[in-house]
């Protein structure tokens, strides 16, 4: 009998021995993962797509870059500021001539934009398999940076199309991904309004184009990719 309890306990020192290794070998690992650092900067390059208005006289976007700056406040929430370029091309019109026969060429166009946006991340201060997902919401001024073309040149002063600089709202989504603690990539998508000044000369009565607005706003929408350092 005591040979018994004897082995029957050796049993259950044995077996509570090896459960916590047991269980221990058991345990999943989480997919989230904490964001030690708050701040980063960055470089971007992406391309932007935008409306030329009416008369199709704005900036139609072209190669987008520029640099960035971001932290993180408290949870979820985050700023940053942005500043950059859009290089493309821009057509000239010319109202004297008759509707579908305006364009007489195209100029480079050079877009200089600066904004602040507000930044709402949905992992907050951790990350998801290396993904942190975000929107942001801001606004801030887009300003031309080109200067008039020969064909400009060929137009009355009036009917020369002049960008100046004008507000600019934003609203966009993307993601940070961790490539390390302190490295990520980032890809956005930003919906952007901006006015566009029509020329004087377009109201000219003895032109007889109906309802010609001072202004208007455009829209543009910019995919970029950026580099960023954590820290």
């Amino acid at each position: 009998m005591r040979v018994r309890i004897a082995s029957g306990g050796l049993l259950a020192v044995t077996i509570c021995s090896f459960a916590p290794a047991a269980l221990a070998g058991q345990t999943i690992p989480s997919p989230f993962r904490y964001v030690e650092t708050r701040q980063e900067v960055g470089v971007f390059f992406g391309h932007t797509a935008a409306a030329k208005g009416r008369f199709g006289f704005g900036p139609g976007g072209g190669l987008r870059a520029g640099v960035r700056w971001g932290i993180d406040l408290s949870g979820p929430l985050g700023f940053e500021t942005v500043a950059g370029v859009i290089r493309g091309k821009r057509d000239v019109i010319n109202p004297n001539r008759l509707e579908g026969d305006r364009k007489i060429g195209e100029e480079d166009s050079m877009l200089g934009t600066v904004d602040a946006r507000l930044r709402f991340t949905f992992t907050g201060e951790r990350s998801w398999h290396g993904l942190s997902p975000y929107i942001v919401a801001g606004g801030g001024l887009v300003f031309d940076l080109s200067n008039p073309g020969a064909l400009d040149q060929e137009l009355d002063q009036d009917n020369r199309f002049n960008f100046g600089t004008s507000f600019l709202g934003t609203f966009g989504a993307g993601s940070r991904f961790y490539l390390t603690d302190r490295l990520a990539l980032r890809g956005d998508a930003v919906f952007s309004l901006w006015k566009l000044d029509t020329p004087p000369g377009f109201s000219d009565p003895t032109l007889d184009i109906p309802s010609v607005s001072k202004s208007e706003w455009a829209s543009a929408t910019h995919f970029t990719l950026s580099a960023v350092i954590r820290f």
